[in-house]
């Protein structure tokens, strides 16, 4: 009996976290026009994966993928889609609120500079505005 009881606790303790998954999404559009965009998937409080992507005329950074050919330029020897999933981990382990900016919209956090030297100030508000529009 003991047993029926903690396998019943245990299925409800799932069907309550698989109703407790919310998603919300957010945009900010710089001053060039481009669009960046976030979409968090939240488990109750707890931020569970983050989304990013920058629409540009008339496709998006992630549908390009290795096309949006980057990696010559970069100082870390990485293509804007290996920045910017390094990015999405990042925030979903350690949020934004202990991010520091440069003038160039640059994080100067060590721990960060490791895995993304990008501008990344847009996708910073495209996150703000998606927690702010959280269900």
């Amino acid at each position: 009996m003991k047993k029926r009881m903690c396998a019943i606790g245990l299925l409800c303790l799932c069907a309550c976290s698989a109703n407790n998954k919310t998603t919300s999404e957010g945009s900010y559009t710089n001053a060039k026009g481009a669009v960046a965009s976030a979409k968090i998937t939240w488990e109750g409080d707890q931020m569970t994966a983050v989304e990013l992507d920058e629409t540009t005329e008339d496709t998006t950074k992630k549908t390009l993928g290795d096309a949006y050919d980057m990696k010559p330029a970069s100082a870390i020897g990485k293509n804007w889609n290996e920045q910017i999933a390094f990015l999405e981990t990042y925030i979903v382990t350690n949020g934004i609120d202990q991010i520091r900016l440069n003038e160039e919209g640059k994080a100067e956090n060590e721990d960060i500079l490791t895995g993304c030297t990008i501008s990344i100030d847009s996708y910073l508000k495209a996150v703000q505005d998606a927690q702010a529009k959280r269900p």
